[in-house]
């Protein structure tokens, strides 16, 4: 039997997802997949009808909080809840799930293990107009106190004014102990005035803590300059800008578990 290495299994399993996921015949390396059988599979894989009968036997209000929880992303609220009911059947969870305000189905989780470790998570903006606001919920589970170095962020606006370059900051920290999910909003920056560059950094250093992010939203002047909401793409990722010429994320360590991945937040 040909043994994968390791490091090609990942890749190996997108291929694999790719070929499975057709609904019209395709030769692959592994099998071919014939237009009735892969219909068939197909059928038997979606959670279609058992979630839509699910959806039907749910009140009104338990509908319109579905609605609350899709409001900031680009799901309504039966695809959210399709999205959310199909994740725990695929992974034995109870069903069905409860709908959050705070946060939609994924998000980032940020960790910590090392006490003596920088960890930081730093998103980019460009070409705005104050006043600007950050918005985010958050909830932190602290593993051992924080010390004197609390989860907190540093947003920095640059302008030109008056012949030079100038900025202008904002700070924000997060009070001891454990936090459940909680709503973040910081505003500042003069009204009109014209900023070429925001950068927005978290802190985690040294402090052995597990936080959760969602709903991240950048606001000037003239509305959403960057909406997140940590969604899944094609592969069961979370695709990412890397920073570039001012716009972007930079993580710190490199993004990777055990500091950084996109999880299921229930």
């Amino acid at each position: 039997m040909t043994q994968i290495p390791p490091e090609w299994e990942a890749l190996m399993a997108k291929i694999q997802m790719w070929y499975d996921n057709q609904i019209y015949p395709v030769f692959s390396p592994f099998n071919l997949h014939k237009t009735r059988a892969a219909k068939a599979r197909n059928q038997a894989k979606t959670l279609m009808p058992s979630s839509s009968a699910a959806w039907a036997l749910l009140d009104q209000a338990t509908k319109d909080a579905w609605k609350t929880a899709s409001d900031f992303g680009t799901l309504n609220r039966y695809q959210l809840f399709i999205s959310d009911y199909s994740y725990r059947w695929k992974n034995n969870l109870s069903l069905p799930g409860t709908p959050n305000a705070y946060h939609q189905l994924m998000g980032l989780r940020w960790e910590n293990p090392d006490p003596l470790a920088t960890c930081r998570l730093r998103r980019d903006c460009k070409d705005l107009v104050g006043p600007v606001t950050i918005s985010f919920n958050y909830k932190k589970t602290e593993n051992a106190p924080t010390g004197d170095l609390p989860f907190s962020f540093l947003a920095t606006l640059y302008f030109f004014k008056d012949g030079k370059n100038q900025t202008i900051t904002k700070t924000w920290e997060a009070g001891a102990g454990n936090k459940d999910w909680q709503i973040v909003s910081e505003t500042f920056g003069e009204a009109g005035q014209k900023y070429f560059h925001l950068t927005i950094l978290w802190y985690l250093d040294g402090y052995d803590a597990t936080i959760d992010l969602d709903r991240l939203l950048v606001e000037d002047q003239a509305g959403d300059v960057y909406r997140e909401s940590w969604q899944f793409k094609a592969g069961k990722t979370w695709d990412y800008d890397n920073l570039y010429r001012k716009e972007g994320w930079l993580f710190t360590p490199e993004y990777h578990v055990p500091y950084f991945d996109v999880v299921y937040l229930g």
